[in-house]
């Protein structure tokens, strides 16, 4: 039986650290690609994008008016106005619109509801006056200068920055390249949600004693929203050589690798045999569960993430290890976001606490102990919560039952870490906990 004693366990901050400090900090900076405005939504901007020209690049009339002269004005007493009758349109005065600039020659605007136009709209009366040279315009140059900063590298393009760039006059941009994310999917009971099931004769299906793989589905949404390139492998056996294999072939062609496997203590488990021999494992395990088999390695210079479990679990752990990297390779902060809010109800008994209420102190033999590598250390608890707004417009936390994946929690929206513990006392409704969107955006 092979010896797991050595594992290094860390906490999930302890573990995104130890890796990133691991990773060059040429780690994404060196790939940007060209593309256009419509193309560049949600993507990281890789260069400052400045102003071609002054903006507005001419006098320019910030009101529906008419443009006039303001020696038309200069000289008479307050309160008194000029006598337009004689007044010529295109001599005199002019129509001027909102945002376009100031017809030739004329220097002042007076908004058109101050201003009494004929039928033949070649003649005006007024009956206010500018208040000085300038009035209802904005000066060449006043909302910004041609070489100034209109978005700033490193910034995700929205759609208001996507139109500071356009105002800029920039029709194409340099982004950063998206991060390009390989899956292995291992396991010989894992089989394509393809194979067909048949009700009438279920001894044929090809899938009997096998699990449909799902964690793919759930890994290719995530990369791809938080803005990279996803592709799968097909699934591995549990070989080792075949392990190795893919391990070398994924790494390859991906700036992230997600190897399906974790780090768990089966007789055919072989990723973190595979990782200590191909490169340098950062930690076999992390002190939380679900989630608990989560590891994380370097080979040949590519971060792997080694998630485990059903997708409910893998959901969370690829936020937790996965998303820090991605954002790493754009450019963006890894840290995580967490929210302040306030419980609303108690949390529902773990496991632990459970088995604590019972006579016998004996774990029963699929409870798995406490697992810790240093003396301080502290296992820690997912619990799913339903974010709400309260009425004070505070966010309101409401513990969801249920294991993750489960139908009870997938209209859940959030999740905490709790300690977890025979030992450990859980929230109390109306202290304030810190929580995290299950639907992370970057």
């Amino acid at each position: 039986m092979r010896n797991h004693a050595e594992h290094i366990e860390l906490s999930r901050d302890e573990a995104v650290q130890g890796m990133l400090e691991l990773l060059p900090d040429s780690f994404g900076r060196d790939r940007y690609e060209l593309v256009s405005m419509s193309d560049s939504y949600d993507r990281v901007l890789a260069e400052d994008v400045r102003y071609k020209t002054d903006v507005p690049n001419t006098l320019t009339c910030c009101m529906d008016s008419i443009a006039v002269h303001w020696d038309d004005f200069a000289d008479l007493d307050e309160g008194l106005l000029p006598n337009t009758e004689k007044w010529t349109r295109g001599i005199d005065w002019e129509f001027a619109n909102t945002g376009v600039a100031m017809p030739e020659g004329f220097d002042t605007a007076i908004v058109i509801e101050h201003v009494e136009v004929s039928e033949d709209e070649q003649h005006i009366s007024i009956d206010a006056a500018p208040s000085a040279r300038f009035a209802g315009t904005k000066a060449p140059g006043s909302t910004a200068r041609a070489g100034q900063i209109a978005a700033k590298r490193g910034c995700i393009i929205t759609p208001d920055v996507a139109a500071c760039i356009a105002s800029a006059g920039a029709s194409c941009v340099a982004v950063v390249a998206k991060p390009r994310v390989v899956f292995i999917p291992t396991g010989d009971e894992l089989i394509p949600p393809s194979i067909p099931f048949s009700r009438r004769a279920p001894q044929k299906f090809a899938g009997h004693g096998k699990v449909y793989e799902s964690n793919s589905a759930v890994a290719r949404g995530k990369v791809e929203s938080w803005g990279g390139e996803f592709a799968s492998l097909d699934i591995v056996p549990d070989d080792r050589d075949a392990i190795r294999a893919a391990i070398l072939r994924a790494c390859e062609g991906a700036d992230i690798v997600i190897l399906n496997a974790g780090s768990s203590k089966g007789s055919d488990d072989w990723s973190l045999e595979v990782l200590e021999e191909l490169g340098q494992v950062v930690c076999h395990q992390t002190n939380h569960g679900p989630g608990h088999h989560s590891s994380y390695a370097i080979v040949n210079g590519i971060p792997i993430v080694g998630i485990s479990g059903p997708s409910g679990g893998a959901s969370f752990t690829l936020n937790f290890y996965l998303l820090p990297l991605m954002k790493r390779f754009l450019g963006l902060d890894p840290a995580p976001v967490k929210l302040p809010a306030r419980l609303a109800a108690p949390f529902p008994a773990g496991r632990m606490q459970k088995l604590a209420s019972t006579p016998s102190e004996q774990l029963p033999g699929e409870q798995r102990p406490a697992e810790a590598t240093r003396p301080q250390d502290v296992f820690y608890s997912i619990k799913f919560l339903t974010l709400s707004v309260g009425d004070d417009g505070t966010l309101i936390a409401t513990p969801v039952p249920g294991h993750p994946g489960s139908a009870k929690t997938q209209h859940s929206n959030a999740y905490c870490m709790l300690p977890a513990g025979i030992n450990c006392a859980p929230p109390e409704p109306g202290e304030v906990i810190l929580a995290e969107l299950r639907n992370q955006a970057l």
